[in-house]
C-alpha cells in the first residue's frame, strides 16, 4: 500500500507540473535554479557596465581630442596637441595651421615636412588640395621654382580638386613657366586655366586669360602660339 500511495504522490506531481501556466512554470524554476539565474545576471550586468564603460571613455577621450586639438594655437600647442592626438580627427586641420605658423615664422623646411605628412595622411577635400597647394607656394618661396611649377601643372591637371583649385593651380604654374622661358608648357597651363567650369573661378580666369595674351604678344619674349587643331 505504501508503495501505491508513493505512486500516487509522484502522479498527482506530474499531473500539476503538466497542468501548471507558463508563470507558474517561471516560478518553479526560478525557485529550483535561482543561484544559477543569480549568477548569469551578475556576469550579465557586469558586461554591459564593461561596455557602457569603454564606450563613454571612448567618447570623452574624442571630446578631448577635439578640444585640444582645436584650441591650440601657438607652434608649442600645435606640436604638444599633434604629439598626443596625430591620429585623432582634426589633426590634419591643426597641422595645416602650424605649417601656416611655421611659414609666417620662415621656418620653411619644417612648414615642408608638416605639409607633407599631412599630404600624405590623405585628408578630404578641399584640405588635402590647399594642402598641396601650398606645398607648391612653399617650394616657389624656397627657391624651387622648377619643381613648384611641376607640382602646380600637376595639380592643375588633376580633376580630383575642385576647378577654383585647379584654375589656380594653373594660373601659377603658366606664371612660373613664364619666368623659366618655358612659353609652351606655359600656354598649356593658362588654357586649362582660361577654361573653368563653374563661376567661382572666374577670377583666376580672368587673370590666366590676360597673362596668356601678355604671352602671345610677345611681352615675355619671342612666342609663337602652337597652331590649334
Amino acid at each position: 500500500m505504501p508503495d501505491q500511495n508513493e505512486k500516487n504522490r509522484k502522479l498527482n506531481a506530474e499531473l500539476s507540473r503538466a497542468l501548471m501556466n507558463d508563470v507558474e512554470r517561471l516560478e518553479l524554476g526560478f525557485a529550483t535554479y535561482w543561484r544559477q539565474i543569480a549568477a548569469v545576471a551578475v556576469i550579465a550586468a557586469i558586461v554591459v557596465a564593461l561596455i557602457f564603460g569603454g564606450f563613454s571613455y571612448s567618447r570623452r577621450s574624442a571630446r578631448e581630442a577635439a578640444f585640444t586639438l582645436a584650441d591650440a594655437s601657438t607652434v608649442t600647442e600645435l606640436t604638444a596637441a599633434l604629439d598626443k592626438y596625430g591620429d585623432k580627427p582634426g589633426a590634419a586641420a591643426a597641422r595645416f595651421r602650424l605649417a601656416k605658423l611655421r611659414i609666417d615664422a620662415k621656418e620653411y623646411a619644417a612648414a615642408l615636412e608638416d605639409l607633407r605628412t599631412l599630404i600624405a595622411s590623405a585628408p578630404a577635400e578641399p584640405l588635402l588640395g590647399n594642402a598641396r597647394l601650398a606645398e607648391a607656394y612653399l617650394l616657389e618661396i624656397m627657391d624651387k621654382p622648377e619643381t613648384a611649377a611641376g607640382l602646380f601643372a600637376e595639380l592643375g591637371r588633376s580633376m580630383d580638386l575642385s576647378s577654383t583649385l585647379r584654375a589656380e593651380a594653373n594660373f601659377n604654374a603658366g606664371r612660373l613657366f613664364i619666368k623659366l622661358k618655358k612659353f609652351d608648357d606655359a600656354a598649356a597651363a593658362l588654357n586649362r586655366a582660361v577654361n573653368p567650369d563653374r563661376q567661382s573661378a572666374a577670377a583666376w580666369c580672368s587673370m590666366a586669360h590676360s597673362l596668356l595674351l601678355a604671352l602671345e604678344s610677345g611681352d615675355f619674349g619671342p612666342y609663337k602660339p602652337a597652331a590649334k587643331l
